[in-house]
């Protein structure tokens, strides 16, 4: 985009008409003769093509002269190329053009589609207040926080030099206490900018305390350790296992709200019914149940993400009928005085 295609602030365009009211001749600044040309012609026929090619220079074109037509004919043929590849421009380009509901819907965008677009040259490009602006966002749609440490740590690294004196803040933003365990030892505390940053040494600490005092979690609650809330998210309805007096099941099934329809996911890795179900940390846990035989210990969770169960430690005792619920990343069963489920 060039520097002409920035709109003057409206108190200078309101000045400047004035003054051209009782001017004989009139000099247009800052606008592309084609866009020109092609306006002219759309007074006279009532017809304009939009292309890629020219909506950029028609845009502000059209805003200069108020043909206010052309301005939002210019705006709904930008929100139909939103793509991850774009989304960022068409956001700086509506923004430089107060196009309030284009900038709205393509930030929107960006938010909804934040995995694809941090790969894409334009977040790489962002000023440091849009990419905070961005990860700080509470409906960022990721698929876990472990994306958004590398997306910062991506974008610090392509200008290095200059961007280093940001890492502090940005990992500020970043929910280290909801990556897993593995990653934490793995990526986060094995990186140099992290390890040479005092700050974000205490953010890496407060992460492991996260993980490795649970029961102390209701006492560290912050921004960071709140998971995200993306717009539009909406939940999904399990079925798992069960049975009745001639089988039990480890076949699963989910509702997608979105389509209506109810599809299988991959079976459980023991057959159970009567088990304890919960959800903690976007992911599924079944713990306990009956096998038809006897009652279980064993407890499992379900990872959407790759549509695969995993065993988790044991419980102590074998129950079954039991109800549980998360609560401050911890899972919970409720038993009575005497120790029983309740």
């Amino acid at each position: 985009m060039r520097d002409s295609d920035l709109l003057q602030p409206q108190e200078t365009l309101k000045t400047r008409r004035q003054l051209e009211r009782h001017q004989g001749v009139v000099t247009l600044h800052d606008v592309d003769v084609e866009a020109l040309r092609q306006l002219i012609e759309y007074t006279y026929t009532g017809e304009l093509t939009i292309t890629e090619d020219n909506v950029q220079v028609l845009l502000p074109a059209s805003s200069l002269l108020q043909i206010q037509s052309v301005r939002e004919a210019c705006c709904k043929f930008l929100l139909r190329q939103l793509h991850p590849s774009n989304c960022l421009g068409i956001r700086s380009f509506a923004d430089a053009h107060s196009c309030k509901e284009l900038h709205s819907r393509s930030h929107k965008y960006a938010l909804q589609n934040f995995q694809q677009v941090v790969s894409t040259e334009e977040f790489l490009l962002l000023p440091f207040d849009e990419v905070r602006d961005l990860i700080s966002n509470n409906q960022l749609n990721i698929c876990s926080e472990e994306k958004v440490f590398l997306a910062v740590l991506n974008w610090v690294k392509h200008d290095l030099v200059e961007r280093k004196k940001h890492i502090s803040e940005l990992m500020g933003h970043v929910r280290l206490p909801l990556v897993s365990r593995e990653f934490l030892m793995s990526c986060v505390e094995s990186e140099g900018l992290i390890r040479e940053d005092s700050h974000c040494k205490e953010l890496l600490l407060e992460a492991m305390k996260y993980h490795l005092l649970p029961e102390q979690r209701s006492l560290m609650s912050n921004k960071r350790t709140i998971e995200r809330r993306p717009d539009g998210m909406k939940p999904y309805v399990f079925a798992v296992g069960g049975g009745s007096l001639f089988a039990i099941h480890n076949e699963c099934e989910v509702y997608n709200p979105r389509t209506g329809n109810w599809s299988s996911i991959s079976p459980m890795l023991w057959k159970r019914s009567r088990m304890g179900v919960t959800s903690l940390h976007k992911q599924l846990y079944v713990v306990g149940g009956y096998d038809g035989v006897s009652d279980l210990a064993s407890a499992e969770f379900y990872n959407p993400l790759n549509n695969r169960w995993n065993y988790i430690t044991p419980m102590g005792t074998k129950r079954s009928c039991l109800g549980i619920c998360a609560f401050d990343g911890l899972i919970y069963l409720a038993v009575d005085m005497m120790g029983h489920l309740v």
